[in-house]
């Protein structure tokens, strides 16, 4: 019972795995405890910070013993509590091993599935410097920029000079984006956001705006050859508004496995350049086996998986309710000449007189909206393939799916060494 328990009291646990969050997991008592910055294998004199119907939260307050598996943070602003990332005190080894328990155990008591075939584990190929697109808080403009990342559960800021899993040219350009702001007075700006193409070196910056206020930049493109780092430059008016150029390329190119990619400012793609090859593979693999005759990629974006696994169909449907980027995956597959595509704005529930063979649903965090379930069993494709970048919402959406498909095989890819984030591939089969 928690209400034996007071904020404050102080208690030695054994933390015994990592969790989806910043915390490892222990019990005090017979009570579960969810302990920030702790690693499994630790021993810690922790105490009480929050405490909820069936569960606690508690910081450390020492290492008793601590684990074999915790190791020196690289990143001197993540000891100072900055959250951009949550696991670089943890061996990288034991991150993976920890996100494929995590997902064994979102699928089971989620889904209630009573089997699960093996997990294929694909590890990052570097786990510093991979990130291709960061955004940053800014707290102060005047005297000095101020920007940085939230501290964990927090709104205070982390200020710093540079991401330690950020793209080394992100970094290169923090600098130049402190002269843009300075030399253009820009004192309104709450944040920004850049991002990187890997293929052409291309950076975007977005200045974002409050809702109340209307940016009235006199930015040029010739100005930014005093800025050689940053080679496009967009504004945007509070969190929903739609990025406006003001200077620069107007968009941005990425090229992975042969296809070419424009991407725009508000568009999404992966964060992770050599990540997102493996996801492309993988999903390539498992189409030129079925050679579906009618594919539909729900969620298609830019286009990102639809125009490399074009030529394993016939005709090939992305749908998207983003309006840029589909028009961004007309143009991409203009660009590179694949002719059996198609693209609509729409969601899933809306294609009709379509019968198709194999459906990727490739949804936000936040999972599959109620249209592609209503989609998928109404179509019934021999074959879905589900791409996840959330494991809990991936387990709701197998229960509504699991009466009419199993689980034929699961890729677990680490697009995000550092944090308790990952892609999972579902490939599942109608039974």
């Amino acid at each position: 019972m928690t209400n034996l328990f007071d904020i404050g009291d102080r208690h030695e646990i054994y933390l015994n795995s990592l969790t989806y969050s910043n915390s490892a997991v222990g019990r005090i008592g017979n009570i579960v405890t969810f302990v920030e910055g702790g690693v499994a294998g630790d021993t810690v004199l922790t105490e009480i910070t929050k405490i909820k119907r069936k569960s606690l939260e508690a910081k450390i307050i020492e290492f008793v013993s601590p684990s074999p598996d915790r190791v020196d943070p690289p990143c001197d602003f993540f000891r100072d509590g900055c959250g951009g990332c949550q696991w670089q005190h943890t061996d990288y080894a034991t991150q993976i091993d920890a996100k494929k328990q995590i997902l064994t155990e979102s699928l089971k008591r989620i889904s209630k599935l009573t089997y699960l075939p093996d997990i294929t584990l694909h590890p990052a190929n570097q786990t510093l410097g991979y990130r291709n697109y960061i955004r940053l808080t800014v707290s102060e403009v005047e005297p000095t920029l101020k920007f940085g990342f939230k501290r964990k559960n927090t709104h205070q800021l982390v200020q710093i000079n540079q991401c330690k899993i950020a793209d080394p040219q992100i970094n290169l350009s923090l600098p130049q984006v402190i002269d843009l702001i300075r030399d253009f007075q820009i004192f309104s700006v709450k944040s920004f956001s850049l991002r990187r193409s890997k293929s052409s070196g291309e950076v975007m910056l977005i200045l974002i705006y409050p809702k109340s206020k209307k940016p009235n930049l006199k930015i040029q493109t010739e100005d930014l050859k005093n800025y050689p780092q940053i080679n496009s430059v967009y504004v945007k008016t509070g969190e929903r508004g739609s990025p406006s150029w003001v200077a620069g390329k107007h968009s941005m190119t990425e090229v992975i496995g042969g296809i070419s990619y424009e991407i725009g400012a508000d568009c999404f793609f992966q964060t992770n350049f050599s990540g997102l090859g493996t996801l492309i593979k993988i999903v390539e693999h498992g189409v030129q086996f079925i050679k579906p005759l009618t594919t539909i990629d729900a969620h298609c974006g830019v286009g990102t998986f639809t125009l490399p696994i074009a030529k394993y169909s016939q005709r090939i449907l992305g749908i998207d309710l983003h309006r840029h980027s589909v028009n961004s995956a007309i143009k991409n597959a203009k660009r590179n000449q694949i002719n059996n595509v198609e693209f609509q704005t729409a969601n899933l529930a809306q294609i009709k007189g379509i019968k198709a063979d194999f459906i990727i649903l490739n949804p936000p965090r936040t999972g599959c909206w109620k249209e592609d379930l209503v989609g998928i069993t109404r179509m019934l494709p021999p074959h879905v393939m589900y791409v996840s970048c959330n494991p809990t919402t991936l387990a709701r959406d197998l229960v509504k799916l699991k009466s009419v498909y199993k689980i034929a095989n699961l890729d677990l890819v680490d697009l995000f060494p550092m944090t308790y984030h990952f892609e999972t591939i579902a490939w599942l089969q109608k039974q």
